[in-house]
């Protein structure tokens, strides 16, 4: 009896500590994730609106080059009330890498085309994110 009480107690041990190491893995990263009005799609990648909490509309751009294994954008097409959305992690301070949540169906209204115009290439060629919230 006393082996099973205290083997019982050994797994709830082992167990609480996987559970805390588990919370304290990666402390230094910091997440926000925020609602998107618009995803206008462009050859060079996509042109992103969001409301700012100052009710001003933001933007940003993600170069296609960022969606690849290991890369520092992933897009995740679903459905559902809270689609679309982003998600942007950072890491230590600094911009590590953003998740879209996209709507599956292209004809959504979130969805978008951006007309190619003059200068499109530089506003693609971003190493970085600092997007104002």
């Amino acid at each position: 009896m006393k082996r099973t009480v205290l083997l019982i107690v050994l797994i709830f041990l082992l167990l609480g500590t996987l559970a805390v190491s588990a919370q304290t893995q990666d402390p230094k990263l910091y997440v926000k994730t925020v609602g998107i009005m618009k995803i206008l799609n462009h050859a060079l990648g996509y042109k992103v609106l969001y409301l700012k909490s100052s009710m001003e509309v933001g933007e940003f751009y993600v170069p296609h080059s960022w969606f690849k294994a290991g890369g520092k954008a992933e897009l995740i097409l679903g459905n559902g009330p809270a689609y679309p959305y982003f998600s942007v992690f950072y890491r230590e301070g600094k911009f590590d890498h953003i998740k879209l949540y996209a709507p599956e169906n292209i004809q959504h209204l979130a969805w978008g085309r951006l007309k190619r115009q003059a200068g499109d290439s530089s506003k693609f060629e971003v190493e970085t994110l600092d997007l104002e919230f």
